[in-house]
């Protein structure tokens, strides 16, 4: 049986493994002309991330 509690969104940097909780203020955003604001780990400046 499930029990109905649900796990926090996290965000990980695919190229470190540095990892926070998603709306932590702790990612950078990198700008980029064609795909616009892209979240940029604040370890390494990698913007290969994903969201768990």
């Amino acid at each position: 049986m499930v029990d109905g509690s649900t796990t926090a969104s996290r965000i990980v940097c695919l190229n470190c493994g540095y990892e926070t909780p998603a709306g932590s203020d702790a990612w950078a955003t990198a700008d980029h002309p064609s795909l616009g604001a892209l979240t940029q780990c604040p370890e390494c400046g990698s913007t290969n991330t994903t969201s768990r």
